[in-house]
């Protein structure tokens, strides 16, 4: 640990798994800390070489223009990774690169889950951080079924865990 970590009371995890999140709603629709303590959970738990993930929640109209820029479906959608590095990352590298999520979206697709707004969204952002790792659904399948299975057993162990998550 760095002696600016030591004094800043950062620990080895928020150095080695750094995540960012800028919100663009106003209000603020989530507890910023809490959503970042998630992912970093999560990066933790996929056994990477540390990661640096930025995270940027919108609303519809800017997940709309994002999902047509990029994908020409003109439709907001729940979530969009950006890896930083092209093709798959080996197995155990560092996570890089952006996530956007559509809270509005994100929301709407959970109406009826029991878990809080910064948990339900947190769930497409772990979808999103396991895009960055290389995990892939989009041609269904084997890779998909091996992805889902990932993305539930995380967010379970996340939450499960979330008494033991020190939120910065």
């Amino acid at each position: 640990m760095s002696d600016l970590s030591r004094r800043e009371g950062v620990s080895p995890a928020h150095e080695r798994y750094r995540v960012s999140l800028r919100q663009d709603l106003r209000p603020a629709p989530l507890a910023g800390r809490r959503l970042k303590a998630y992912a970093r959970a999560a990066l933790a738990l996929l056994s990477s070489n540390g990661a640096d993930v930025r995270v940027r929640v919108v609303g519809d109209a800017a997940m709309a223009r994002w999902n047509r820029e990029f994908l020409c479906r003109d439709r907001p959608t729940n979530v969009l990774s950006f890896p930083e590095t092209d093709g798959v990352p080996a197995r155990g590298a560092m996570v890089t690169g952006d996530i956007v999520v559509s809270a509005p979206t994100c929301l709407s697709e959970t109406g009826g889950w029991k878990e809080t707004p910064e948990a339900r969204v947190f769930f497409f952002v772990l979808h999103g951080i396991l895009h960055l790792a290389g995990y892939d659904h989009e041609k269904g399948g084997a890779p998909a079924r091996r992805m889902r299975r990932k993305e539930l057993a995380l967010f379970r162990r996340v939450l499960d865990g979330e008494g033991r998550v020190r939120i910065r």
